[in-house]
């Protein structure tokens, strides 16, 4: 059949239709008979494999979430409140701590509070255990400060549900001790939040914790709490002798935030239960008066922030989740602005529009500068999924930025906190998820956030005898030691290192007579100055 097909092809070449048919015939019947060659088998080819390169979709948010891959081994948790980033091993980058336990409005079953160490490329190892034993609690606050001045940060967690809180101290190399019973006064207490600050001058970190008192919080109220330091991390209770007899219900938050710049630090305390918040005036030597008349009143207010956004050197707050007095605007958040002597007034709608400020559960906030344009933006954080973003113009205008998160939806945040974690100079976000949802903790990475290139702010520093204090911060909440590499006093003999004590506010004490200034560099290499002043 070979044969003819080839004689056929060269037939059909041509014109003659019948002399080709004869032609094809003859050949058939002459070509003689033989037998078959044997088939040669052709072995069959196989194609080589084919590497094919997914590219890597461009981002389309500003933070793009990383959670199955910065938290490795991670499984569903319990009730997370409150995060904290701190670098607790010493090894340079930032590491997550998660306060666990519920729920709301009543006990939930005590847990084990969270720790992930960070590899330095935003992959995280679970060290819970190491880090916190077997004790279970309900943790609603981590905070991570160096309490005994070893230069190691140490954890005090904050438990609700007339529980006692805890503290532990860094040993090094992840070993911490709990020194709850020789260190801490014997409280039990509903601890909404704590922060940490050098509240009477002497030279070491103080704690003031809010209490909401007894089941149900909304029904009961306690006065918030001073514990005085010795130096040594030893803490006594002076909340009697030095704290004003203002019981406040239900408190989720509170803040240490010098609101007259006299470079003290008062406290802010936020009240989801009562008609409005407080706000106690410290005299300097850690005596507190109420000054809540100054702050603008508005019941369920879930949180306090705070950090200079209109640009006066005067710090304004954020409030969250609280009503006006006239029920006009429930649920929404407000922009109080100092007026400069330490009292507040609510801004209008000109600098928070209602477009820009929506009626929603929202239950944190944290300042940065996502654009690093030199002023401090705010970022919300949601019970559901509203996480949002307020743009800053530079003189307290806020204005909504849309879609800034990738990833599935958040489901309830009710901590977050930023910080870069990976070091590629742009700044990550971290949720800690609880009340609703999943309560999966939740991790996103800067993708169209601008690296940071915007200098630290430093305010106009004030002599004290031979001290001199500042404020000093990098726009952004809370100051951290990690946001800067340096923050030191500039003198003819050199440099000193001014320590942090709270708030926004350093301190530098013990300086020969001579002109000074301050410079600071933050986690980013950005260095900034301050003008010169003059001790002695």
């Amino acid at each position: 059949m070979l044969v003819v097909v080839a004689l056929l092809g060269a037939a059909c070449s041509g014109d003659d239709t019948t002399d080709t048919t004869q032609a094809a015939a003859a050949a058939t019947t002459a070509a003689p008979t033989t037998s078959a060659a044997p088939a040669t088998t052709v072995a069959p080819t196989t194609a080589a494999p084919t590497t094919t390169t997914t590219a890597k979709p461009p981002p389309e948010h500003l933070w793009e979430e990383s959670t199955e891959t910065s938290i490795v081994g991670s499984t569903e948790r319990s009730w997370s409140n409150k995060v904290e980033l701190a670098d607790i091993d010493g090894d340079g980058d930032v590491d997550m701590l998660f306060a666990d336990g519920g729920d709301q409005s009543r006990p939930g079953d005590p847990v084990v509070s969270q720790a992930w160490l960070n590899d330095g490329n935003a992959t995280f190892t679970d060290v819970s255990t190491q880090v916190f034993g077997t004790t279970a609690g309900s943790a609603r606050a981590i905070k991570a400060r160096d309490v005994n001045g070893d230069g190691m940060p140490d954890l005090i967690i904050a438990n609700t549900w007339s529980t006692q809180s805890r503290l532990l101290l860094n040993r090094g190399d992840l070993v911490f001790e709990d020194v709850t019973a020789t260190h801490l006064p014997e409280r039990l207490a509903s601890s909404g939040d704590v922060e940490a600050g050098d509240v009477d001058g002497d030279g070491d970190l103080d704690l003031v914790l809010s209490d909401w008192g007894g089941v149900p919080p909304a029904l009961n109220a306690a006065n918030t709490m001073l514990w005085l330091n010795d130096g040594a991390g030893i803490f006594t209770d002076a909340t009697a002798e030095r704290m004003p007899d203002a019981p406040v219900s239900w408190s989720w938050e509170l803040e240490l935030v010098d609101v007259d710049n006299d470079f003290d630090l008062d406290i802010a305390v936020s009240c989801k239960s009562c008609t409005g918040s407080f706000l106690f005036k410290n005299d300097g030597d850690g005596f507190f008066s109420d000054a809540t008349a100054a702050l603008p009143q508005s019941s369920n207010n879930y949180e306090f922030e705070a950090i200079d956004l209109t640009g006066d050197g005067f710090l304004d707050l954020v409030t969250l989740n609280d009503n006006r007095a006239d029920l006009s605007a429930p649920f929404r958040n407000h922009l109080l602005v100092n007026d400069g002597a330490g009292g507040f007034s609510v801004a209008g709608e000109d600098m928070l529009a209602p477009e820009d400020n929506p009626s929603h559960d929202d239950n944190m906030a944290v300042f940065l500068d996502f654009d690093s344009d030199g002023d401090a933006d705010v970022l919300i954080g949601n019970l559901g999924t509203n996480d949002r973003l307020l743009r800053n113009d530079g003189a307290g205008v806020l204005t909504l930025v849309p879609e800034i998160l990738g990833g599935r939806g958040t489901g309830g945040v009710l901590g977050m906190a930023v910080a870069d974690l990976n070091g590629d100079g742009r700044m990550d976000l971290v949720q800690s998820q609880g009340e609703v949802g999943d309560m999966t903790n939740r991790v996103f990475l800067g993708a169209l956030v601008e690296p940071d290139t915007a200098p630290p702010v430093i305010g106009q520093p004030l002599v004290v005898g031979d001290a001199l204090v500042v404020r000093v911060h990098d726009n952004k909440s809370p100051l951290m030691p990690y946001d800067f590499t340096s923050v030191v006093v500039v003198g003819e003999a050199g440099e000193t290192p001014l320590a942090w004590y709270g708030g926004y506010l350093w301190r530098a004490a013990g300086l020969t007579p001579g002109t000074y200034s301050v410079c600071a560099v933050d986690w980013a290499g950005n260095e900034s100055c301050s003008e010169e002043v003059t001790v002695g």
